[in-house]
């Protein structure tokens, strides 16, 4: 039966002379016009490509495939649709809840059902990622309330809120590119936003339409397309790749697969198809960051905002599990943490920034460890004991002669010996003696250099006497400590893998002599590891990422992090750690903390020699 489209949409047709059913569902009349050919079951919400066939939602008879003939898969009732391998994630209208399916054809399986959310959901789309091998999913209504969800790790359906996001009002329908998350706003255009588990959130107008007219936004093979209620599709540009010719007005969604596009309309609830062999750009990919899943994350902030800063690590002398974490909260002290993420200890010195360790220094006659923070209330040195347990003892507070102190690093040329790297936000770098004074550390400048603007990380290099310090927007300055009047050289400028702000320094060092420097590029929430002899060669770089299995989510916004080659523990921790402060911290929202990963999970996912 050939109709015009205009009597497509003003007419539903059926077979309902003889009744014809197929699978169980009454079967819509093949029309087709020049351009449309009428598919799909009635009720319709969004169509979506598995395998080699189409699936369709209905809201009336639920999954629906075309498979030669239509076949009710999944009764129901559901509206949105879209799949990734043979995940399919959809609304369950008769429950008010996200429906995810296992796809199989011999064996449909309803997966556990999201929550019920607080949040009305007008739109969802799947997000698989690459770096992490994590499957993802974004829901979220015209309100702009949105939600990111952890759907699948390890292959395995645990679905988990990982973070709620604020984002346009208006936003009618989503999808996702990679990192990006994409919406479309009923009146100004497209929006996007960062997708990355930890990424920040923000957003930016990347396609403008004055009264918007775009409906429905998806992709094929990487690329982003847009359609308007006529069916027209375009680029993320806004420039036209094809167009129906219909006379269609009021289409809803559409979908692609390189072969055919297929559209919703509105007025009849009907599914559409016509051809377009549609190849779209190919481009080079970008650089893939190797994620690292956390392993232990440490209990969280007693407050909201910018509150952890620095870590430090204390390696217990005969039991490395029984080692400690140190960890600034910037607004009023010093925490401890077991190797659990356990807070153990907290101490009031006030507003302490970074804070750094050295054990085994003979001062007063006997081997002591200390801990050393710079402390912004009063431009000071807060000065802690630690006994063999691992207990903090706060002794007297040192000044110093700054005006606006901020990172510190200790530095110990030899055994008996202690120095002290205070800086300051306007570039200047004191070094002071530490000396042992009446059962406390007496804290006495002995020289002073600079950088030309804010330093913040920075670590000492005891064997081999030099001095590393990240200037934040700029790079990374080596000082020779070996002779009286340091000098500086940049031996690392931003820009390439390192991505300003330059945070956290520190040295991995092995027992056989050879060290990596490890930085916090927080520009790009990455850490990256560089030869620590000359020519301090770039070797890698990595992110922390998200632990389904745990419940842990990555880290991101590093400011501070400290490494070690010394054994924390036994197994994949016998060759020592790395631990981070992460400044967005999800799965859920939560304050912040910090975040920790075996050297030996490092070394494999690198291929570290």
């Amino acid at each position: 039966m050939n109709l015009t489209i205009k009597n497509i949409k003003n007419s539903y047709l059926w077979l309902a002379i003889g009744g014809l059913c197929v699978s169980g569902i009454v079967v819509a009349v093949t029309a087709t016009s020049d351009k449309l050919t009428l598919v799909g079951p009635a009720a319709g919400s969004q169509a979506a490509k598995w395998r080699d066939n189409w699936l369709f939602a209905s809201e009336q008879q639920g999954l629906v495939l075309a498979d030669g003939e239509l076949k009710n898969i999944v009764p129901g009732q559901f509206e949105h649709l879209d799949i990734w391998g043979d995940i399919a994630l959809t609304y369950d209208m008769q429950v008010d809840q996200v429906q995810g399916i296992k796809l199989d054809v011999d064996n449909m399986q309803r997966l556990p059902l999201l929550p019920k959310r607080q949040i009305q959901v007008d739109w969802l789309c799947l997000q698989p990622r690459t770096a992490d091998n994590n499957l993802y999913a974004w829901i979220g209504n015209e309100e702009g309330q949105a939600e990111q969800w952890l759907l699948m790790s390890e292959q395995q359906w645990q679905p988990q809120l990982l973070r709620s996001l604020s984002v346009v009002m208006g936003a009618l329908t989503c999808t996702v590119d990679a990192e990006q998350l994409y919406v479309v706003e009923n009146l100004q255009g497209v929006w996007q936003y960062p997708a990355a588990p930890n990424s920040p959130a923000e957003g930016q107008l990347v396609l403008h339409h004055s009264d918007n007219d775009y409906i429905d936004i998806g992709q094929f093979a990487g690329q982003i397309l847009l359609s308007d209620n006529s069916g027209q599709v375009f680029d993320i540009k806004g420039d036209s790749l094809f167009s129906a010719n219909s006379g269609i007005d009021d289409i809803e969604s559409f979908a692609v697969d390189g072969q055919q596009i297929t559209y919703l309309v509105d007025s009849d609830k009907s599914y559409y198809q016509s051809e377009w062999p549609f190849q779209p750009l190919t481009s080079a990919p970008d650089e893939l960051i190797v994620e690292i899943p956390t392993q232990v994350e440490s209990a969280i902030a007693d407050r909201a905002g910018d509150t952890m800063d620095d870590p430090a690590i204390w390696v217990h002398p005969t039991e490395p599990s029984l080692s400690r974490i140190l960890g600034t909260n910037k607004r009023w002290g010093l925490l401890s943490f077991d190797m659990q993420g356990n807070q153990v200890q907290q101490l009031a010195a006030g507003r302490v920034n970074n804070v750094d360790i050295r054990q085994r220094v003979k001062l007063g006659g006997e081997y002591r460890d200390i801990a050393v923070a710079s402390n912004r209330d009063r431009n000071s040195l807060s000065i802690f004991s630690i006994d063999g347990q691992g207990q903090l003892t706060q002794l007297l507070e040192q000044a110093t002669s700054l005006s606006d102190i901020y990172g510190l690093c200790l530095y110990q040329p030899t055994e008996d010996s202690l120095y002290a790297f205070a800086n300051d936000k306007s570039g200047l770098i004191s070094q002071l003696a530490l000396t042992w004074d009446n059962d406390h550390l007496k804290a006495t400048e002995v020289q002073r250099f600079t950088v030309p603007s804010q330093p913040e990380g920075c670590v000492a290099d005891d064997r081999s006497q030099r001095l590393f310090v990240g200037e934040e927007n700029v790079g990374i300055w080596l000082f020779d400590l070996s002779g009286s009047q340091p000098q500086g050289n940049m031996i690392i400028t931003a820009g390439g893998p390192l991505v300003a702000d330059i945070e956290g320094l520190d040295l991995y060092q092995h027992p056989n002599g050879d060290a990596y420097l490890v930085v916090s590029s927080q520009g790009n929430d990455s850490y990256l590891l560089y030869d620590a002899q000359p020519p301090f060669a770039y070797v890698s770089r990595f992110r922390i990422g998200v632990n389904g299995s745990k419940g842990h989510d990555g880290s991101a916004e590093t400011d501070g992090l400290a490494v070690t080659s010394s054994a924390v523990g036994t197994g994949v921790w016998s060759d020592g750690m790395l631990v981070v402060q992460d400044g967005r911290n999800r799965l859920p929202d939560e304050h912040q903390n910090f975040k920790w990963v075996p050297w030996q999970i490092v070394q494999q996912k690198l291929n570290l020699p």
